[in-house]
């Protein structure tokens, strides 16, 4: 499709502008997407005028490489802001080539960024087994005894982070042997290791009650004020105690390892 090389000049927001009628018009895009592409593309509007470009066509591959590396990598941006950002400009330049703004799209030119693989690798044996001894011998406080449980749950039972933060009171069996888990596969019964379930216990009995405040809250992990762990939360405990353990690099990611327990059928409780 032709470019309307020949078309008045516009300023670039009125395009932004259409494009998020568009969205909204064809997907019923959820607020939250709509804020993240007006955040990236107005500031992609101010990045280009400041360096004179007054027309979408105008508008290369080299001035999107030269904006990412600007707003994310020299901001000390993530891999997945990265790719987030590309594929918001991959579909407003789309857009634009549809409605015959452009000739084509530039952004198609920028290459997404792959993770570094060494953060997505498990630990090594030592370095588990050295985290889990630091776990024994945390204090008996509070706190120690929620992140010597949150070891646990992440490194021998092998949960995902954001399962760990659901959990609740009533997802655990009154014997304190089995935790009931939604997985992607559907609602699971993990049957607990002794070093796990003699941590949740401890827990339970000396831990949790002195870190509630409200008797209505039922969420198994709580932070230091009473208020459930968020997952955000339980990131920074594991960055901490990874730390303080010697080992500057433990994630929930790395920490899991695959839980190798006995599940019941899935959708099925504990008795």
């Amino acid at each position: 499709m032709n470019a309307r090389t020949d078309a008045p000049s516009e300023a670039l927001g009125i395009w932004v502008l259409r494009f998020l009628d568009a969205r909204i018009a064809a997907e019923g895009a959820a607020p939250s997407t709509l804020r993240s592409y007006r955040h990236v593309l107005f500031r992609l509007v101010r990045f280009l005028e400041a360096r004179g470009f007054r027309r979408w066509a105008e508008v290369d591959a080299p001035a999107l490489q030269r904006f990412l590396d600007e707003n994310v990598l020299q901001r000390g941006g993530s891999v997945r802001t990265w790719n987030q950002r590309l594929a918001v400009l991959r579909a407003f330049f789309r857009f634009l080539a549809q409605e015959g703004a452009i000739a084509e799209n530039p952004a198609l030119a920028l290459s997404w960024r792959l993770p570094t693989r060494g953060s997505r690798l498990p630990l090594p044996p030592d370095q588990r087994e050295r985290l889990m001894d630091f776990a024994r011998s945390l204090p008996e406080t509070p706190l120690g005894l929620r992140d010597r449980l949150i070891l646990h749950l992440i490194g021998k039972l092998g949960l995902r982070a954001g399962q760990a933060v659901a959990l609740t009171l009533e997802d655990i069996d009154p014997g304190g042997e089995r935790l009931r888990i939604q997985t992607r596969a559907g609602l699971r019964i993990y049957t607990l290791p002794a070093p796990v379930r003699e941590s949740l216990i401890r827990y339970l009995q000396t831990g949790r009650p002195r870190l509630v405040r409200d008797p209505e809250n039922r969420a198994l992990l709580l932070n230091h004020r009473g208020d459930p762990l968020t997952r955000q939360g339980l990131w920074r405990a594991i960055r901490a105690l990874g730390r303080r353990a010697g080992l500057p690099d433990v994630s929930p990611q790395r920490l899991r390892q695959p839980p190798g327990l006995p599940l019941s059928t899935p959708g099925k409780e504990a008795g």
